[in-house]
């Protein structure tokens, strides 16, 4: 199974009120897309954390992401497979870039250093800002690297 890192882009439709994230907290969370970024390097590897993410109608929520997932419209995954983990670099420029905020500090960062794994943004978020921030990294190692690049796109 291939192992990587990934970002989601999510669309709301309409804003949430004081949506309970697990023991995080209450936040409210505006119409309009959000960027999550994670990792899937466990056993299921990135084909099983895509199956996960697909489904919005979890029993009990796993991940901080599942409770907004519930009421968000999953559009894209894009994924890059092999060994670095890149999460946390993706999260420190998606925070860098204009127009883009954090609207839940500590969203799916309990385990980085990151502040928050979560990002917002009132219009869609274009690929070539994507493709920049998912690339950037790999392009500039001395040491070549094997990856795969993948766009999922989901219907509305």
């Amino acid at each position: 199974m291939a192992k990587g890192s990934y970002v989601l882009v999510l669309q709301l439709n309409h804003a949430i009120a004081d949506l309970q994230v697990g023991r995080l907290g209450s936040f409210t969370f505006p119409a309009g897309y959000y960027l999550y970024v994670g990792s899937a390097f466990g056993a299921g590897g990135l084909a099983a954390r895509l199956r996960h993410h697909e489904r919005c109608d979890k029993l009990r929520p796993h991940w901080h992401i599942d409770y907004l997932r519930a009421h968000a419209h999953l559009c894209e995954m894009w994924t890059v497979s092999g060994p670095l983990r890149m999460e946390c670099r993706w999260c420190a420029a998606l925070t860098a870039e204009p127009n883009v905020s954090i609207p839940a500090v500590g969203f799916g960062s309990r385990d980085t250093g990151c502040r928050s794994h979560l990002f917002y943004l009132s219009r869609p978020p274009h690929s070539r800002m994507l493709s920049r921030i998912l690339l950037s990294d790999l392009t500039s190692t001395d040491s070549p690297l094997e990856i795969l690049v993948e766009v999922h796109s989901f219907d509305i």
